[in-house]
């Protein structure tokens, strides 16, 4: 009987026994004991918080932030919670928690690195039911490591979580699942009415995911995209015109490429122009909008394009022209029929029109532009030389130097080459030149203080391809500092584009500030060939990739030293004796971005180190100086350490406190980000 009464007493030190009673007897050989009473106050399950959890989570992705916006709501079922505790996974810093009924809130860091979320409501007069707040996080990132985990929350019951995940991709990224748990992917229209939206054309699908009764993990896999996916690509374009005095006919034919899942548009013509017969196709149509004809797209896929149209002809000064403008493509070839072999040209931005069989043959400018004028009378004049070229730079940054390489590529399309003039801009030196053809260089004045002519003499006139290879580098001052990259510029080329490829040598972080002209890509987009993995093999940490379509363009770069970030988590015990004083600390350390050889701890004078322990550990200094009112203990380790990293620390002194109040000393790491 006094075991179960304990028992019962023990189980909850508020019941009350009432009317206690004790029966028994003996019946058979065998002893019956009953005791009754009536309990009151012992409490029971019915009395535990029980809640439901479902979340409406927006995950927007851009290239330096992450951000997080969750509408929570929480349906109690049982109980009267005083206190709501959402357990936090990934990596993200919250901001801000609103909410109607909300008191106050608070993370709650445990010492295995756990971390809680608790949302304590307002009190009411009557029991609440319901909690609804929103959550904003965010987390700050340069670079990142594949996979990334987003920050999720998840009640202490997971089989009552259920809701919404929406997953938002900046243009220019693009992001895949790597190895989610607790999600069903879904189509956005099957989100709840607030997650939907509105989004671009231009810009790609989100992703949607449901979840319920689990919690959920979505790892992505985060690169840069490819910036032809988001837009319309013209391949295997070939524009044929019939040219009369005063009557121009075009037909133009190309295979438009389309990898957007949900379509997209481009402009197909534009200027004084009129559609005289379109194929039809059923996944794609033709709007006229603003004097331009626009092609829009409903689905990806390959779609062969033909279409005739009339350009207006404007007659002036003897000569005949039309203008008008075509979507850019890579390489856009013209055939011009229907004029005289003696006809002369001017095509502005384009070379000009050669004689071949019946027709003549020439290359739309890069943008497209068709400015073309015609007559039949030709002048005497001197053929003119034509040459495109195309360049693969990349640019290395170290401490103190930086080194140019840049492959140009040559095609001479008429007349002959026998040198060539690169343009140089920047503060740098050109250190060398070397191709199979190549004879002399040098240096010259430029037309201005800002440009300089290389001129690369050629040992037998270039009549087809050609290729040039060209050093430079430019000495660099103390970090952090911008430098602007060197440029070249091949002299009268009919059509430049090309490459660069920015990277870093050494403990080196490298920021484009400025990309003027230029369409970043992913690294692995940049051009790969024999001679550029000989010549241009790196294994930088920080690789940045550009593509330009004309010489006009201009590259920033900032660059800074790498330096160790340190934070800190430490636990002090202060000891008072009657004829000691003692300290107990552990430090753990988490060494971020760059690895470090010392540790520097700034302690109080008077104190001996009665113990010390850290991993790897070759020596420690313990100096007073008597400028500063703490001591320092500087730890020295064998070798570099980087990541987490532990430190036990025991100082004593061997005296009485001395006085009624004790001043607890500081002890702590110098140079910390941030210590808690």
């Amino acid at each position: 009987m006094l075991l179960i009464l304990f028992s019962v007493s023990g189980h909850c030190a508020q019941t009350e026994l009432k009317d206690l009673s004790i029966n028994g007897g003996v019946q058979d050989g065998k002893a019956r004991l009953v005791i009754e009473a009536q309990l009151k106050g012992l409490t029971t399950d019915t009395d535990k918080a029980l809640f439901s959890t479902t979340l409406q989570h927006v995950w927007q992705i851009a290239r330096e932030k992450h951000t997080h916006t969750i509408a929570a709501t929480l349906d109690v079922l049982q109980g009267e919670p005083k206190e709501f505790p959402l357990t936090i996974t990934g990596t993200g810093e919250i901001k801000k928690v609103i909410g109607e009924n909300l008191q106050d809130w608070s993370v709650r860091q445990e010492i295995s690195g756990a971390r809680t979320l608790v949302l304590r409501p307002r009190k009411t007069e009557k029991p609440l039911t319901q909690l609804v707040v929103n959550i904003v996080a965010e987390r700050e990132l340069r670079t990142w490591a594949n996979p990334v985990q987003p920050l999720a929350f998840a009640p202490p019951q997971a089989a009552l979580l259920s809701g919404y995940l929406k997953v938002e991709v900046a243009p220019e990224l693009s992001a895949q699942p790597t190895n989610s748990s607790g999600l069903v992917p879904i189509e956005t229209k099957f989100l709840p009415e607030s997650l939907r939206g509105e989004s671009q054309p231009d810009e790609s699908e989100p992703l949607a995911f449901r979840f319920h009764g689990s919690a959920y993990a979505l790892p992505l896999s985060i690169a840069f995209a490819d910036p032809e996916a988001r837009r319309v690509v013209l391949r295997d374009f070939q524009l044929r015109g019939q040219l009369e005095d005063r009557a121009a006919a075009f037909t133009l034919s190309a295979t438009a490429h389309v990898r957007n899942p949900r379509g997209a548009s481009v402009v197909l013509l534009s200027g004084a122009v009129a559609l005289a017969e379109v194929a039809r196709h059923p996944d794609w149509r033709i709007r006229f909008e603003n004097g331009q004809f626009i092609l829009v797209f409903d689905k990806p896929g390959e779609f062969p394009l033909r279409l005739k149209f009339n350009a207006a002809v404007r007659e002036g000064a003897g000569w005949n022209s039309v203008d008008f403008r075509v979507a850019p493509a890579a390489v856009q070839p013209v055939k011009l029929e229907g004029l005289a072999a003696d006809t002369q040209f001017q095509f502005a931005g384009a070379a000009r029109p050669e004689r071949s069989d019946a027709e003549f043959r020439s290359f739309l400018p890069p943008d497209g532009t068709v400015r073309l004028s015609w007559k039949e009378t030709r002048a005497e004049v001197e053929g003119k030389l034509f040459y495109a070229a195309e360049m693969l730079s990349q640019i290395s940054i170290s401490p103190g130097l930086m080194r140019q390489l840049a492959l140009i590529e040559g095609k001479v399309m008429q007349g002959e080459l026998s040198r060539i003039v690169l343009l140089v801009r920047g503060q740098g030196n050109v250190t060398a030149v070397q191709g199979a053809n190549v004879l002399a260089w040098n240096v010259e004045p430029g037309a201005n203080e800002t440009e300089r002519r290389l001129v690369v003499q050629f040992n037998q006139p270039q009549r087809e391809a050609f290729a040039v290879q060209a050093q430079m580098q430019s000495e660099l001052g103390a970090f952090p500092q911008a430098v602007d990259a060197m440029q070249l510029r091949p002299e009268g080329a009919t059509r430049f584009a090309g490459h660069v490829r920015v990277v870093n040598e050494g403990a080196v972080r490298l920021e484009v500030v400025q990309a003027t002209g230029l369409s970043q890509i992913s690294p692995e987009q940049f051009p790969e060939t024999e001679t550029t993995k000989a010549v241009m093999a790196t294994q930088a940490s920080q690789r940045f990739a550009f593509r330009f379509s004309s010489g006009e363009f201009a590259l920033r770069v900032q660059a800074d030293n790498i330096l160790p970030e340190l934070s800190v988590s430490e636990l002090l015990a202060y000891h008072l004796g009657e004829t000691e004083l003692a300290i107990d600390a552990e430090f753990e350390l988490d060494i971020r971005e760059a690895p470090v050889r010392e540790v520097v701890l700034r302690v109080p004078k008077g104190f001996a180190i009665a113990r010390l322990a850290a991993a790897n550990l070759s020596d420690y200094f313990l100096t007073e100086p008597e400028n500063q009112p703490d001591a320092e203990l500087r730890l020295v380790y064998g070798q570099p350490i980087f990541e987490r990293q532990v430190i036990q620390l025991r100082l004593e002194r061997n005296a009485a406190l001395g006085q009624s109040t004790w001043t607890l000393p500081r002890v702590e790491v110098t140079k910390a980000k941030s210590t808690r």
